[in-house]
């Protein structure tokens, strides 16, 4: 496709892109280009796969030359950094990803090549910031792409092992053409150690083979390479701590963002203030059961009116029961009237957990439900009701409300949170 070694994803696939056009044979007309275009989409096949491009990319460590019998007398070139091109002891094939989106558009890219270790953190760094800014914003693979991003790359990226082990013996290959036989057994057991690693099928046989030649040519060693790819090192700490940063800052955000208002009411309440503490402050200290009702007696054990608390609006026919059966809460209700300028609480009674209440003798107008859980102390209210009567020949025609309380299934009316200082 005539790009480098060392080209990216998108150098790849946009040289690909090019000499597909020129090779498709609707538009090249030579006798072998149907053939050089199958070519081609095999050549794209395994380059734009991350593991199979590693393979290709580390194709001439393939022992043509013999490590140890000198098939091929040449000396050995010394692999080197593919970034900054200096010569290491333990190179390493690490494939890093980066990840972009936009709304419903997500590309992930593979950064891979060989590196040092000081390499591969720079690029371990660069792809999991790119991955942080740009990686989120697309659905639904941006997120799942990029924490498979970021914890890959916080891992020291993905490392094929048959492909590093032969790596590290082909280095060692070349530490001993120099004459540097302690380094060479230092690498030569890190590629012992890597190829432990290796599937046991034929290209793992075939490489423990080779393997066991070269320990033997460069004798036993305890001599050991300290591990510039260990797990806890620099690179792992940096990154675990950029997400641990990440999230507690994300966690102070929610826990200092103010509580939400919720819906006021129709109307401006004008009531009896309870203890129960504002919305902003349940979520800063935990909610406590009052030990006794408003009216500071005990809470009743049956349903029915709390004393001390007037009961208005009492010179009609309407009836409304409320229902508390499918709870397993006790609730402070209160009937509020939003028929005058201002809405005031007319009724005011308690409910047990899985009981019910019926209020009659309602004069008609509009009103509400408005209850406090006592478990939890959150406050809510009801949509508007509406109470009428009307006069026929036959009598009187009066309303009959069943309202059931809170969001549960089956319950006839919507419910909105409500603040403390409209209860």
């Amino acid at each position: 496709m005539g790009v480098s070694q060392h080209a990216t994803a998108t150098e790849i696939k946009a040289a690909y892109r090019t000499r597909a056009k020129e090779l498709h044979p609707d538009r090249n007309q030579a006798q072998d280009a149907s053939a050089q275009f199958r070519l081609l989409n095999k050549a794209y096949e395994v380059l734009s796969d991350p593991t199979s491009r590693a393979s290709y990319d580390t194709i001439v460590l393939e022992t043509a030359n013999d490590p140890v019998t000198g098939a091929h007398h040449s000396k050995p070139e010394s692999i080197v950094c593919s970034s900054c091109g200096k010569l290491s002891a333990q190179p390493r094939y690490a494939i890093f990803f980066a990840v972009k989106s936009f709304l419903l558009l997500t590309r992930r890219s593979p950064v891979q090549g060989i590196f040092c270790s000081a390499c591969a953190e720079k690029k371990a760094y660069r792809a999991s910031a790119v991955t942080w800014l740009l990686g989120w914003w697309g659905f639904p693979w941006g997120p799942i792409y990029s924490a498979h991003a970021i914890i890959t790359n916080m891992l020291g990226g993905k490392r094929p092992a048959d492909v590093n082990a032969r790596l590290a013996a082909y280095q060692a290959w070349y530490f001993v053409a120099v004459g540097k036989m302690n380094l060479a057994q230092a690498v030569a057991m890190d590629a012992a150690e890597l190829a432990r690693l290796v599937p046991s099928n034929s290209a793992g046989a075939e490489l423990g083979g080779t393997l066991d030649q070269l320990l033997r040519a460069t004798g036993a060693s305890t001599n050991r390479l300290k591990n510039s790819w260990r797990l806890l090192s620099r690179p792992f700490y940096v990154q675990a701590g950029s997400i641990a940063v990440i999230a507690l800052g994300i966690w102070l955000g929610y826990e200092n963002t103010p509580a939400s208002q919720p819906p006021r009411g129709p109307k401006t309440y004008v009531g009896n203030l309870s203890a129960t503490p504002p919305t902003s402050d349940l979520k800063r200290r935990t909610y406590v059961r009052p030990a006794t009702a408003p009216n500071g007696n005990p809470w009743p054990t049956v349903a029915g009116y709390l004393p001390g608390f007037p009961r208005l609006n009492t010179d009609g026919n309407s009836t409304i029961a409320v229902d508390n059966g499918q709870n397993d809460s006790d609730v402070f209700v209160k009937l509020v009237s939003l028929s005058s300028a201002n809405a005031y609480p007319v009724r005011q009674f308690f409910i047990p957990a899985g009981r019910s209440f019926r209020l009659e003798s309602l004069r008609q107008g509009t009103y509400d439900i408005r209850y406090q859980d006592l478990s939890s102390g959150s406050l809510s209210r009801s949509a508007e009701l509406s109470v009428t009567e009307t006069r026929t020949y036959q009598g009187i025609r009066y309303t009959d409300l069943r309202l059931t309380l809170y969001k549960v299934r089956n319950g006839n009316m919507q419910m909105y949170t409500l603040s403390a200082d409209e209860f």
